[in-house]
């Protein structure tokens, strides 16, 4: 019993270390600035899967793993898509919702 307790309390540091190490590594490898990084999300048809892309990249940033814009852009979203793509910029405030035109618009101010 002593050695299997022993065994996974060491499995479980090992992996608490890991997930650590991984995790500083992370940190020295993401984007330092975020002036001129974009992250798009294209938006076409009904929006399936749209609030998973947008709620990970959200994610993403609040574990300060990722340091850019997020952009919805809406393609071709139909009234169910549009509705969606709106409802989730109200709720993430760091997201824009605007055009294809408008983005490249955007980009080329950039």
């Amino acid at each position: 019993m002593y050695i299997v307790l022993t065994t996974v309390m060491v499995l479980s540091a090992l992996t608490g270390v890991c997930c650590t190490a991984c995790l500083l590594y992370s940190y020295l490898l993401r984007p330092y600035t975020t002036q001129g990084t974009w992250a798009v999300v294209w938006g076409f048809g009904g929006g399936e899967g749209l609030e998973q892309r947008v709620r990970s990249l959200v994610w993403l940033q609040s574990c300060g793993l990722l340091r850019c814009n997020l952009v919805l852009a809406d393609v071709s979203l139909d009234e169910r898509g549009r509705a969606l793509a709106v409802r989730l910029a109200g709720r993430y405030p760091g997201l824009t919702l605007c055009t294809r035109q408008e983005l490249e618009r955007r980009l080329k101010d950039e």
